[in-house]
């Protein structure tokens, strides 16, 4: 729902704002800006949907549920070492950063499904760190009376995750801007792929419309005819 609606995710935008800084689309401490409004951004949606819709709501409240929400937030944020967090998060979002690269490519919406359904499902089968994601399960879980205190989570959690994912992120973004986007220029975008088939045929570049280059071809025909 994110890529097809055009919403702002964390951990997409550490993949995306490195890449146009590299290319010198956006300035540079657009990045930082970004990172903080969609951190903060993301963050009030987490916990407005874990407190409101969720834990004040009541669609959790009895066992086994608000059981497996405080184990899942002590088994996310406590029993792991902050290096396996860390870990754990550039894996997270190297697969995040795939499934955005790959739905980039796709056109119709059912392609974008499919290309970001299997990275994602791969994440989520392996127990990876997900910033955003653990915005609201472990506060979630920390709502429930988890043996988890909010401190806890922002030092060990949140922060491993954080910077694991950018690192993960960033796995994804230099070789793609290496690789794919070597001919991008901020001031006329794909330049050279625009006016790569008129380089091909030998002429020079032509930004004539095709309504216009057909009429000439067609007055061509006439002239030979006659």
């Amino acid at each position: 729902m994110i890529v097809l609606q055009g919403q702002e995710l964390l951990t997409s935008n550490m993949m995306v704002f490195p890449m146009a800084v590299l290319k010198r689309a956006v300035p540079w401490w657009s990045l930082f800006l970004n990172w903080f409004v969609v951190t903060f951004g993301n963050l009030a949606g987490s916990l407005f949907f874990a407190a409101i819709l969720v834990k004040y709501s009541g669609v959790i409240s009895t066992a086994p549920y608000n059981e497996f929400v405080t184990a899942s937030a002590v088994k996310k944020a406590g029993t792991p070492l902050w290096h396996q967090i860390f870990l754990r998060g550039i894996g997270c979002n190297w697969l995040v950063s795939v499934a955005i690269w790959q739905a980039t490519g796709a056109r119709e919406t059912i392609s974008k499904i499919y290309a970001i359904w299997i990275p994602i499902w791969i994440f989520v089968a392996c127990g990876y760190d997900h910033v955003v994601a653990n915005m609201f399960s472990i506060p979630l879980g920390i709502m429930f009376h988890a043996n988890l205190t909010t401190a806890e989570y922002i030092r060990k959690s949140f922060i491993a995750a954080y910077l694991g994912n950018i690192v993960g992120a960033l796995l994804v973004a230099i070789p793609a801007v290496y690789f794919y986007l070597e001919d991008y220029h901020p001031a006329g975008g794909l330049e050279e792929a625009e006016t790569g088939e008129a380089l091909i045929a030998g002429g020079p570049p032509t930004h004539q419309s095709s309504g216009s280059s057909s009429l000439r071809n067609n007055n061509t025909l006439v002239k030979q005819e006659s």
